[in-house]
């Protein structure tokens, strides 16, 4: 087996950009919601003290953790483009590396959210017959993704012929 290439392709650095913002929406209604207890307690109901300020804090403390991350996260998510599959790889802590050869793919989504819209950014869902064979490359620049996608199509064609 030969060793894997290290020349995988980043992710646009925009996409940072997109979870962090994702990121601080997620966090603050999160944070709203852990409020209530401490609001509660202020309108005279008979909540405990620790609750008041536990739920809340808990919340920042993994929310700071979460944003600590976030960049490494981002960093680990990339894509390589070899003669007889796609390698798409993922995570930290768990890290993942998917092969989907082109042969078994199905079809190739490309997918945006409005905020990976606003920032000119897709995801495409390389789609195959097995389930555990599907893969989504992340922050992908809108024109790369739609080249990309006629790539892995063509590919994917003239290994089924």
């Amino acid at each position: 087996m030969e060793p894997l290439p290290n020349n995988f392709v980043a992710v646009d650095p925009r996409y940072l950009t997109v979870r962090t913002i994702s990121w601080a929406l997620t966090s603050t209604l999160v944070l709203l919601v852990a409020l209530i207890p401490a609001l509660l307690g202020l309108l005279g109901a008979p909540i405990p003290g620790w609750l008041r300020l536990t739920l809340p804090l808990l919340v920042v403390l993994f929310a700071l953790l979460e944003l600590i991350l976030l960049r490494r996260r981002v960093a680990a998510i990339g894509y390589l483009e070899r003669d007889e599959d796609l390698l798409v790889r993922y995570g930290l802590l768990v890290r993942n590396q998917r092969a989907v050869p082109y042969g078994r793919m199905q079809y190739v989504e490309l997918k945006s959210g409005p905020l990976e819209r606003r920032f000119g950014l897709c995801q495409l869902v390389l789609n195959t017959a097995a389930s555990a064979a599907t893969a989504t490359i992340l922050g992908v620049p809108a024109a790369e993704g739609e080249a990309l996608r006629e790539r892995l199509v063509a590919a994917g064609e003239a290994r089924m012929m």
